[in-house]
C-alpha cells in the first residue's frame, strides 16, 4: 500500500508571472486567459499519485500575491510550508532578477531552507523570451534547486513541476 503524505507548498514570484494560472492548470486542468490578481493569498488542494515513489500525496497549494504591498500579509502564509515553486516569466527579465528576493522571503518566513523547484513559466511565448533556459538552469543549479520550464497555457510540464517538488519533499521526509 502506498505511503500517504500531506504537504503544504507556496507559490513564490512576482505578480503576473503565472502562479495562479499554474495552480489552476495543475488542480483543475483549466486555463483562465484573463489575468486575475491574487489578493493576499488563495489555496487549492490536489491529490497526486506517484507510483515511482510508492506514494500518494495530498498537496495544499498556497498561491501568494506577488505585489510588494502584500508582503506583510504574505508572511503568515508561509507557516507550515514544506516546499515552494519559485516562478518567473521568461518574457520579463525583472521577474527573473527578483527570484532571489522571493527565495529569501520564503526561507525567512518559513524558518528554514525550503525545498524548491525553479519554474520558468510562459515558454509558449518563445518569440518574446528574454531569459534563456541556460540562465534559469544556472540559477537553479547554483542554489541546489530543480528546474522546470512550463506553460500554464498549454499545460507543458505543469504537473511535472509539482510532481518534482513532491518527490523532493518525500525524499527529504524519508531521510528524517
Amino acid at each position: 500500500m502506498p505511503a500517504e503524505y500531506r504537504f503544504k507548498i507556496v507559490m513564490l514570484g512576482d505578480g503576473a508571472v503565472g502562479k495562479t494560472a499554474l495552480t489552476l492548470r495543475f488542480t483543475e486542468n483549466y486555463f483562465e486567459a484573463d489575468y486575475k490578481r491574487t489578493i493576499g493569498s488563495d489555496f487549492a488542494i490536489k491529490r497526486l499519485s506517484l507510483p515511482d515513489m510508492d506514494a500518494n500525496v495530498v498537496l495544499q497549494v498556497w498561491d501568494l500575491a506577488g505585489q510588494e504591498r502584500f508582503e506583510v500579509v504574505r508572511a503568515g502564509f508561509y507557516r507550515g510550508a514544506r516546499g515552494g515553486l519559485l516562478v518567473y516569466d521568461v518574457t520579463r527579465k525583472r521577474t527573473f532578477m527578483n527570484i532571489d528576493r522571493w527565495r529569501e522571503e520564503g526561507n525567512k518566513n518559513s524558518g528554514r531552507e525550503l525545498p524548491t523547484v525553479v519554474v520558468a513559466n510562459k515558454v509558449d511565448l518563445e518569440d518574446s523570451r528574454v531569459v534563456s533556459k541556460e540562465e534559469g538552469m544556472e540559477y537553479a543549479e547554483k542554489h541546489g534547486y530543480l528546474y522546470v520550464e512550463s506553460s500554464a497555457l498549454t499545460g507543458e510540464n505543469v504537473e511535472e513541476a509539482y510532481a518534482a517538488l513532491c518527490r523532493l519533499m518525500i525524499e527529504l521526509s524519508r531521510q528524517s
